[in-house]
């Protein structure tokens, strides 16, 4: 089994495999797997018409849940099983794949629910317009960011990227905590940031009387889902990462009709935050373990 480092000429590939066969998910996309390759220990088999992506941060026979031709997919997670380097698991499964899974291997999976891995949905529009009672919150600290604060927006370029790198400097010498899934958004932002060009990066920059203070940062996920993956700021001041997000939401096309805010963690604090925002939906995601 050969296994490939997650580099630039794969993407094609990946994506093009990913979309055929209606992978809504963030966590398979390759601009994800490439921003987090470092910290989840993530590598790549590829077959014609398949992919799978190894978690070794979880050990040698974990797995994302793969993604191709069906025959493809039946046939790896058959040799998987049949491994002796410990129980096949499989992560950030969606309910369509556990019918398949229970299909073909009755009985031989347990299989957990993973709330800490949902992917939250929400409505562009909905949270541009920000009407009514559940979303008084969100307009009050908008308007109390831009009267106390009055801060500019810029696209984030060249020209900027370096105040960009100083947000998240700031950001990574904060205290923060580990979430079920035991990550720590560390190396990821600043990846992005390194690779912007490359990965197709569409983000903003936040400054205060003229010092860098938010950012916000995402890429395009299918043709109307954009992937929210960077929303830090510098100041513990939640209210100015809530502005970056929605200045962010209002400078993108229009063909974007829903935003992915990824999951949360299993941090509490994230997913108060996350469930506060007021998703129109969740993509809910299962983890399977080979019962042996």
């Amino acid at each position: 089994m050969k296994l490939e480092t997650i580099d630039w000429p794969l993407e094609g590939f990946v994506e093009a495999v990913r979309r055929s066969y209606g992978s809504e998910t963030s966590a398979h996309a390759f601009r994800t797997l490439y921003l987090w390759k470092a910290e989840m220990e993530l590598s790549l088999l590829c077959r014609p018409e398949f992919y799978a992506v190894r978690f070794g941060m979880r050990g040698e026979n974990s797995w994302f849940f793969p993604y191709g031709e069906e025959e493809a997919v039946r046939a790896f997670l058959r040799e998987r099983m049949e491994q002796t380097d410990g129980p096949c698991r499989l992560y950030y499964a969606q309910a369509k794949e556990i019918e398949k899974l229970e299909a073909w291997f009755p009985g031989r999976f347990d299989i957990r629910r993973a709330p800490e891995d949902d992917e939250y949905l929400y409505d562009r529009r909905e949270q541009l317009e920000l009407k009514g009672k559940p979303f008084r919150r969100q307009r009050h600290d908008l308007h109390r960011v831009q009267e106390r604060y009055s801060p500019l927006v810029a696209s984030i370029g060249p020209e900027n990227i370096n105040q960009c790198h100083q947000v998240l400097s700031a950001w990574k010498t904060r205290a923060h905590s580990y979430g079920q899934s035991g990550l720590m958004d560390v190396e990821a932002g600043e990846t992005m940031l390194q690779n912007f060009s490359q990965l197709g990066i569409i983000g903003i920059l936040v400054t205060v009387e003229g010092s860098p203070a938010a950012v916000a940062a995402g890429y395009p996920l299918t043709d109307s889902v954009f992937d929210l993956c960077v929303c830090q700021q510098i100041t513990q001041d939640p209210e100015i990462s809530t502005f970056a997000r929605h200045a962010l939401l209002q400078a993108l096309e229009e063909e974007f009709q829903e935003i992915n805010g990824e999951e949360d963690l299993g941090i509490e604090g994230l997913r108060s935050l996350k469930e506060g925002l007021r998703p129109s939906r969740k993509i809910e995601l299962y983890t399977c373990i080979q019962q042996l």
